[in-house]
């Protein structure tokens, strides 16, 4: 008769367990290379991509490099016109000519030492109505007092005295602005007049 064979034996086998497991371990991390490789590639792109692109800037550094922009004022200028006077116009026009008005201002000139503005208007004055004109001599005031303000223009006892629309195409004075008696509209009389006899 056959001997019956031992039972098996339970555990680790002897020896041959050590580089089995070993093995075992390599093979694992062969198989993960792969994707362990591609996560590593993917966070390099992200770091050295993110490094590449400038950064927004500041809002005071967009405003530090738009006042570095600005002109001087040229060397020889008149004796009626200041440095802060030539800077005035020149702010106050660069605001108005890219602001909500820029279809109805047309331009300006200052004299008096920046005391008197004349402001020219383009055609779609006309199209305005007189709530809107007022807003507009109103806007146009405020911006060169506060430009004036800014630059040193007007002392503390003085500041801007008149302001007077004018339309471009005639040069015919259309609003009046003073410190005593506010905003004035030249043609609305004038319109609601024509507009009365026809």
């Amino acid at each position: 008769m056959a001997k019956p064979s031992p039972p098996p034996r339970r555990g680790p086998p002897p020896e041959r367990g050590l580089p089995r497991n070993l093995l075992g371990l390599i093979g694992a991390g062969l198989r993960k290379i792969p994707t362990t490789f591609v996560l590593v590639l993917i966070g390099l792109f992200i770091y050295f991509r993110g490094t590449d692109e400038p950064a927004e800037p500041e809002p005071a550094e967009v405003e530090q490099s738009a006042a570095d922009e600005e002109p001087k004022p040229p060397p020889d200028l008149p004796a009626s016109v200041s440095p802060e006077m030539w800077t005035c116009v020149y702010r106050t026009d660069k605001q108005l000519s890219a602001g909500r008005w820029a279809d109805v201002y047309h331009g300006l000139e200052a004299s008096d030492f920046g005391r008197a503005v004349t402001v020219t208007v383009s055609e779609a004055w006309a199209g305005l109505t007189d709530s809107q004109r007022t807003s507009l001599v109103e806007v146009i005031g405020e911006a060169w007092r506060t430009t004036g303000r800014d630059v040193a223009l007007f002392t503390a006892d003085a500041g801007l005295e008149k302001l007077t629309l004018k339309r471009a195409a005639d040069d015919t004075a259309v609003a009046v602005w003073t410190p005593r008696t506010g905003v004035e509209l030249l043609d609305a009389a004038h319109t609601s007049a024509s507009g009365a006899t026809s």
